[in-house]
């Protein structure tokens, strides 16, 4: 017969054990450092309950994003004109300051490094060598590009709404590609983009499109029905714009971004990718126009190369290339020449041109640098570029942390991997674009933030769950009796 004490205490603490289970789960939890790799990468702050303002507030960011990604307001002019993209951000970044998300965005590791590269940019203002328009771009750029991270990062805060940003970004990118096809615009180059706005660059119109074509992929292997048939509707159109914007880093960026997924995928997607990129390759040269090809043969060839072709086009193209090693050797030039702040964000055509009419030259080539790296050191000096590679870096790292732990929902990860997939894009096409202020990387990075503050909550409630299941398990079970220990 059992104790009537030690059955008395032995319920005692069980009860204690399991009110403390769901105590915990509960309340906000400390992150405890972590044994894999990328330890406190995710986020080294105290996480938080769910503001109910916040869930309230998260319709505010889809709309946000679609507005960006489809860029549908800057084309009608009088839609334009009310500034409808500031109002909507600005409530939800209202939200996110009553609920106190702010600062646990911005005390985030990313979050820390956009806010050091944001301060740096201001000192740099006061050196450049022309104020104004470092003044210019930082009051109509960068700034709105900072907010889009903290209002991507602050508003999201589950996995069914991550869930439902992705799908978002998915159909907004199939949306805009599908639009631009129809109204049909070409710049003076026979390169296809939209007219007016954030996408009457052809470069930065190809590089949404190659950014979404992960999201797409993630929507089609993640959903079901509808959502698997849209994704595979709205990728025809993507692909059909991002060959027609004619964008030789978006090229090669979308080459890098399949020989990812190659070498990460299984034996059986391989094997379906060895046969679909042929497939789409011939499409390829039958969907661009000779004058988009002879731009992608001539990546990075010099015009001498050329000049014995009867092309026209292909001339052309070549001198474009020419073009660029120019300004990546003047902007490396003038990091050399300004190493501490450089000559001041966006103003690198003007100290270009200067540089220009040194050599003798009538006047340089007013055209940005098409490298997002050299157009940082030149413009914010090698502080600035160290402190946007470590930001690139981080961002690497929180996904790899997520991705590597077991213990997290197999949906997060597989964000993790599409999100990083999308950064493989952002670090090549970098590398012949000038991405500095883009709006759409800050975006990026609130999505990894904001997994990284979903994977930790999940990290930590498992851990407490196995904590109270193991103290349960030290506990004899009621049915046996306990040994008897000689006192009364």
């Amino acid at each position: 017969m059992s104790d009537p004490r030690f059955q008395e205490n032995y319920d005692k603490l069980r009860r204690q054990v399991h009110v403390g289970k769901i105590f915990h789960l509960a309340l906000p939890l400390r992150a405890e450092p972590q044994s894999f790799s990328g330890a406190n990468q995710v986020s080294p702050v105290r996480q938080q309950r769910i503001s109910p303002l916040l869930n309230v507030a998260f319709p505010i960011l889809l709309a946000f994003l679609v507005v960006v990604f489809t860029g549908t307001l800057e084309l009608v002019g009088f839609l334009r004109a009310t500034h409808l993209l500031l109002v909507v951000g600005a409530l939800g970044l209202i939200a996110i300051f009553v609920t106190g998300r702010f600062m646990q965005v911005v005390l985030s590791p990313i979050g820390k490094l956009l806010t050091l590269f944001t301060v740096w940019f201001i000192l740099c203002i006061p050196m450049a060598i022309w104020r104004g328009g470092s003044f210019g771009v930082f009051v109509d750029t960068w700034s709105r590009s900072f907010l889009a991270y903290i209002l991507t990062a602050g508003l999201i805060s589950t996995v069914a709404q991550s869930r439902k940003v992705f799908h978002t970004i998915a159909y907004s990118v199939g949306f805009l590609a599908s639009l631009a096809l129809v109204v049909h615009y070409y710049d003076g180059s026979g390169r296809l983009c939209l007219p007016g706005g954030r996408y009457g660059n052809a470069n930065d119109f190809g590089f949404a499109l190659l950014v979404g074509l992960p999201f797409l992929a993630f929507t089609f292997l993640q959903g079901r029905g509808v959502r698997k048939a849209a994704a595979v509707v709205l990728t025809g159109p993507v692909l059909i714009a991002l060959a027609k914007t004619g964008s030789r880093g978006c090229m090669l960026g979308a080459g890098m971004l399949v020989l990812y997924v190659f070498f990460r995928a299984s034996k059986a997607v391989r094997a379906k990718l060895a046969i679909a990129v042929p497939i789409l390759f011939v499409l390829f040269l039958l969907v661009v126009p000779s004058r988009l090809r002879d731009r992608y043969i001539t990546l990075f060839s010099s015009r001498n190369d050329h000049t014995n072709q009867t092309s026209d086009n292909t001339v052309e193209a070549a001198g474009s290339a020419e073009a660029r090693l120019v300004t990546l050797e003047d902007s490396i030039w003038l990091t050399i020449l300004h190493p501490l702040s450089g000559v001041g964000p966006g103003n690198f055509p003007v100290a270009q041109n200067g540089l220009a009419i040194a050599r003798g030259e009538r006047k340089g080539q007013w055209r940005v640098t098409h490298n997002t790296y050299t157009e940082v050191s030149s413009e914010m000096g090698i502080p600035g570029l160290l402190i946007y590679l470590v930001f690139l870096f981080r961002c690497w790292k929180v996904l790899t942390a997520v991705i590597r732990r077991k213990t997290i929902s197999a949906e997060l990860r597989v964000m993790a991997g599409t999100l990083r997939a999308a950064f493989v894009v952002v670090a090549t096409v970098a590398a012949f674009d000038s991405l500095t202020y883009n709006t759409n990387i800050p975006i990026l990075a609130g999505l990894v933030t904001a997994l990284g503050f979903i994977a930790e909550t999940q990290r930590s409630r498992t851990n407490v769950t196995s904590s109270g299941e193991s103290a349960l398990s030290m506990l004899p079970e009621p049915a046996f009796e306990p040994a008897w220990s000689g006192r009364p």
